[in-house]
């Protein structure tokens, strides 16, 4: 009797079909406002993991291929690795490259000439696929773009001046006091800051040939800091200039630089490269390419 006593007259007034009703209600209620509050939740995730699967899974060869073009960034002012030739071509080493490049993705190359400061903000943008422009691959530039495998050394930073003030440059401490050009955003720049910030004064311009060279010429300049290559090349093609020492020590010379995470583009670039170093071709375009701008009327 106690049992039914309970249940009769104290879980029926309390457990009413009105107060049941509410409960359900209720429930349901906050179900489903916890489901289209984790909507936003669930969106973001997938949006996150579809962002981390293109980049372990990338494709940019796959887009090359579909458009058809691989679009090259680089800043044709460094003769012989590139400039603009007697017909108004972009021509030299690393075009050569290249097209080897673009041979192999099957697509044609296409070529975008910029100041060489504007080249990785390119890349990292996509309004370019690779850059070629005899560029050093360093920590700095490593943080925000990648690298292919190196495809030549340097000697080091050439110091280059006019024949008759070749007698009193011979070392870094005659640099002091003195006028240097150097072209923006390469290594050379950054070198001369480092070694001689404070000592000399460090004049940087947006192309090296002819603007450079000119200034060098007119005497606006005491010497030119230039990586062996296109200093060597500048050195044979005009007599007046002379290599007087290099400084900063041998190092990589260049790569190609490609967007990170690329890795599917750079195992193509790389193997290319492989091949030319290999096969001896590289040292053949080394070779071709420096004649020729050597033969030009550039």
């Amino acid at each position: 009797m106690w049992r039914k006593g309970f249940l009769e007259h104290e879980v029926a007034p309390l457990m009413d079909k009105k107060t049941i009703i509410l409960l359900v209600v209720a429930f349901a209620a906050g179900a489903a406002a916890g489901y289209v509050a984790s909507i936003p939740t669930v969106s973001a995730l997938q949006s996150k993991v579809n962002d981390l699967q293109s980049k372990l899974n990338p494709n940019y060869v796959q887009k090359i291929k579909e458009k058809g073009v691989l679009v090259m960034g680089t800043s044709a002012d460094w003769p012989p690795f590139e400039y603009v030739d007697s017909k108004g071509n972009i021509v030299g080493i690393d075009v050569e490259i290249a097209k080897k490049i673009a041979q192999e993705l099957g697509v044609k190359l296409e070529i975008k000439d910029m100041k060489f400061a504007a080249l990785i903000e390119a890349l990292k943008n996509g309004q370019v696929d690779i850059v070629l422009a005899d560029m050093t691959p360093t920590a700095e530039r490593g943080k925000v773009v990648d690298f292919s495998i190196p495809y030549y050394f340097s000697k080091g930073n050439a110091i280059v001046t006019l024949k008759e003030k070749a007698d009193q440059i011979k070392s870094v401490d005659d640099l002091v006091g003195k006028k240097i050009g150097v072209q923006l955003g390469t290594i050379q720049e950054e070198w001369a800051k480092n070694a001689l910030g404070g000592k000399a004064q460090i004049i940087s311009y947006d192309r090296v040939y002819p603007e450079m060279v000119m200034a060098l010429k007119r005497g606006d300049i005491d010497v030119m800091v230039l990586g062996d290559t296109i200093a060597s090349a500048l050195t044979k093609k005009m007599p007046e200039l002379v290599i007087v020492f290099y400084a900063g020590g041998s190092r990589i010379g260049a790569a190609v630089a490609l967007p990170q995470g690329a890795w599917d583009l750079k195992y193509v670039v790389n193997k290319v490269i492989e091949q030319l170093l290999e096969s001896g071709e590289m040292s053949k375009i080394f070779e071709n390419e420096t004649l020729k701008w050597l033969e030009s009327g550039g």
